[in-house]
């Protein structure tokens, strides 16, 4: 009897298309990532070290209002809309998020996706930050560089 296995062909499609599905699952994951997990929001082409620990803090508690993930209150200019910066990890000072804040309304329109340079008081350095919709929580968030993220809410 004269029995053969899948050809090479298959073996590689399906080698493939599970490499394809793990890629694919891995991205999800990484994308829907919290805040307050490692690594998140670095994303590819952000700017190194964006992390600003040695930062002016506020003493300012976290707004019962503010959106998930909010680890301080870092600002509050009144404002209508987006009034309150606020850090969501260790990593980012209240003083980077509110120069985070600044140049969020010097650059987009409130409410709109855009990509910020902001400069940390505590290294003087310039940081690029992606800031998109924070969906499901309102307001925007704003991710860059070493784990850095800002929420303008």
């Amino acid at each position: 009897m004269n029995v053969r296995g899948p050809s090479v062909g298959l073996v590689l499609a399906a080698a493939g298309s599970a490499i394809l599905v793990v890629a694919v699952g891995v991205a999800i994951i990484l994308l829907l990532r919290g805040p307050g997990d490692d690594g998140a929001g670095a994303g590819a082409g952000a700017a190194p070290a964006t992390s600003d620990p040695a930062g002016a803090g506020s003493s300012s508690a976290v707004d019962p209002d503010a959106p998930p993930g909010v680890l301080e209150q870092c600002s509050d200019d009144g404002g209508p809309t987006l009034p309150r910066s606020g850090r969501g990890t260790d990593a980012t000072s209240c003083a980077f998020a509110v120069a985070v804040h600044e140049a969020y309304f010097r650059t987009a329109r409130p409410g709109d996706p855009a990509q910020v340079e902001a400069v940390s008081p505590t290294t003087g350095q310039s940081y690029q930050m992606g800031c998109i919709e924070n969906h499901n929580n309102g307001g925007i968030i704003c991710r860059g560089g070493d784990n850095a993220v800002v929420f303008l809410y």
